[in-house]
């Protein structure tokens, strides 16, 4: 961001000489403070992003962290959905360790792609991402649907405002994969935390498609 600075070159340029009397009893303009850098992104994220976080529900056995090349992180996990299914019936859930105030802008991106194989299709769709209260009121907090995924890494995002206060721990992000039979590979999940009127406008959004 611009850093406005107003300086009194005059001063400068007068040196020794006498100033006028008027100059002596006319206000001097106010020096506008220098603005704040905008925080950097990393300095946003209030949640623990890592893939050991995730719990999975829906697979006959729970994955472990797998080496993945490309992502945040360097680690994945793979979900193998041998069934198309309702949506909910495979899926991932992180619990959020950062507190959230009610008016917060919030981004959520999802680190995730579709590793095609001979019998499978190079894309897919994450059918639901979001993040939840866990307290009452339950309400999704955000919320993206459809999301496309290819066969490289993709960040698919949901953003929101928060209507309530909720403390650390206190929220879930969650992700619904069970609507098709496919393999993923699921990263970290990173949740932002922009303040009050940020412009949600200057916020990454999904492809429409």
């Amino acid at each position: 961001m611009t850093h406005g600075i107003i300086t009194l070159a005059m001063v400068a340029a007068l040196g020794t000489q006498a100033v006028p009397t008027i100059a002596q009893t006319t206000p001097a303009a106010p020096v506008e403070a220098p603005a704040q850098p905008e925080p950097r992104l990393i300095d946003r994220l209030i949640n623990t992003p890592f893939v050991q976080n995730w719990n999975t529900w829906g697979l006959s056995t729970p994955p472990a962290p797998s080496a993945a090349q490309g992502v945040t992180g360097g680690e994945a996990l793979i979900i193998d959905v041998a069934r198309a299914g309702d949506p909910w019936s495979v899926g991932a859930v992180m619990i959020n360790t950062g507190e959230i105030k009610a008016g917060d802008v919030l981004l959520l991106g999802i680190w995730v792609r579709a590793p095609a194989t001979a019998a499978e299709s190079t894309d897919t769709r994450v059918p639901l991402i979001m993040l939840e209260r866990s307290i009452e009121p339950k309400a999704p907090i955000l919320q993206a649907t459809n999301a496309r995924v290819g066969t490289g890494w993709t960040m698919i995002y949901a953003s929101g405002v928060a209507q309530a206060d909720t403390p650390a721990g206190q929220s879930a992000i969650i992700v619904q994969m069970g609507q098709a039979a496919h393999r993923l590979e699921l990263g970290p999940a990173l949740l932002f935390d922009f303040g009050p009127d940020y412009d949600r406008a200057r916020l990454p959004r999904n492809p429409v498609d």
